[in-house]
């Protein structure tokens, strides 16, 4: 007579249980690995330095996904990672908008259509991402700046707010919301910050206005009305703060950059409706290098046009397309203190980074875009 105990069976089933885990986890490997070696890998268009960009610059890169600066892993911790799902290598770019870069380094980026913000660390070989709290998450973020203490600031154009967080992306507060739903921006979109000063200065589109704030959220200035006159702005977008406290305003539907000193009165203006070198017609980000001058992107005309302080045309560079140093509906842009130019390519899902030369030669070229 044969009989088996409770335990015995227990144990039998774990057994079976564990032997066919084991199984599944093999097989999973192996699913894995043939499909993954079987997809193409994800290369750029053309991967050549730009062949007509101009002479003042050099193409440094471009970083469209994770793998762009973690570089290459074993093929073992590769695998690991996919199957417990942390590998990133492919997290990419859905519509890069905003950018800044810290003093470690390290590229933040806005994206408008994943809602969160991704942080490259080249150095480091390192990737991750942050998002808003659940609990008052984002809708539509899209620009981003950096106070003295290494603060991150992301303003967010639906929801109307500006949300602050620490250097690792640990959300800490709002900026701007009297309530859930409401908030003193009609429509946050471009800011910047005067670190000197500490100053944030936030552009209100639809308010035709430049919210001047301290960094904890008190008001210290409004500036401008609609419409056509000096100072008086048509849906200004985007703002840059140069050192000396002045800033550039993008004042979009005017079709030009309206200069400002520290004490908010206009200095001057320039550009006008028109698709030669010199004129706007979608004028996006803005950003000002360590000469001073004036770096504005047109995201119809896929181009970057480079400006004195005084409005005069120097170079511009990009044309519509998929390779190296062109561009389709680019967005925001950023100078670190190197004078590396990082400019969101939007439509191409990646950020192109071009270089100043120190020894450029910055003469000026005719416009048919007057002051």
């Amino acid at each position: 007579m044969t009989f088996s105990s409770k335990a015995g069976r227990k144990d039998v089933g774990k057994k079976t249980v564990g032997k066919k885990v084991l199984g599944f986890s093999l097989t999973l490997v192996v699913v894995i690995l043939c499909f993954e070696l079987a997809q193409p890998r994800i290369e750029a268009v053309d991967r050549q330095p730009p062949r007509n960009l101009p002479s003042q610059l050099e193409w440094v890169g471009a970083v469209r996904n994770a793998a762009d600066v973690i570089g290459k892993e074993s093929r073992f911790k590769w695998l690991m990672k996919k199957i417990v799902g942390l590998d990133d290598r492919q997290r990419a770019m859905l519509a890069p908008y905003g950018i800044a870069v810290d003093s470690r380094g390290r590229m933040l980026v806005v994206d408008t259509r994943a809602r969160l913000v991704h942080v490259f660390d080249p150095e480091h070989h390192k990737y991750r991402t942050f998002r808003a709290p659940d609990r008052d998450p984002f809708a539509s973020p899209i620009a981003i700046a950096l106070d003295a203490n290494g603060l991150i600031y992301v303003s967010d154009s639906i929801r109307s707010r500006i949300f602050v967080f620490n250097p690792e992306g640990k959300f800490l507060r709002t900026i701007g919301a009297l309530g859930k739903n409401e908030s003193i921006f009609k429509r946050s979109t471009g800011i910047a910050i005067d670190r000197q000063r500490q100053r944030l200065y936030v552009v209100d589109t639809v308010a035709m206005k430049v919210i001047v704030l301290t960094l904890d959220g008190q008001l210290i200035q409004r500036v401008g009305e609609r419409g056509l006159e000096a100072g008086q702005f048509n849906f200004p977008t985007q703002i840059a703060v140069s050192p000396d406290g002045s800033f550039w305003v993008v004042d979009s539907l005017n079709f030009r950059v309206q200069h400002f000193d520290a004490n908010f009165q206009v200095v001057n203006g320039f550009g006008r409706l028109g698709d030669s070198i010199g004129e706007f017609d979608k004028a996006k980000g803005i950003a000002l290098d360590s000469r001073g001058n004036v770096y504005v992107v047109d995201g119809f005309r896929d181009r970057v046009q480079v400006y004195t302080p005084q409005g005069r045309i120097r170079f511009y560079f990009g044309q519509t397309g998929p390779a190296e140093g062109q561009f389709f509906l680019p967005t925001g842009i950023t100078i670190d203190e190197h004078d590396r130019i990082y400019v969101a390519d939007s439509y191409n899902r990646r950020v192109q980074i071009f270089h100043l030369r120190p020894d450029a030669q910055l003469a000026e070229m005719p416009s048919r875009g007057g002051n």
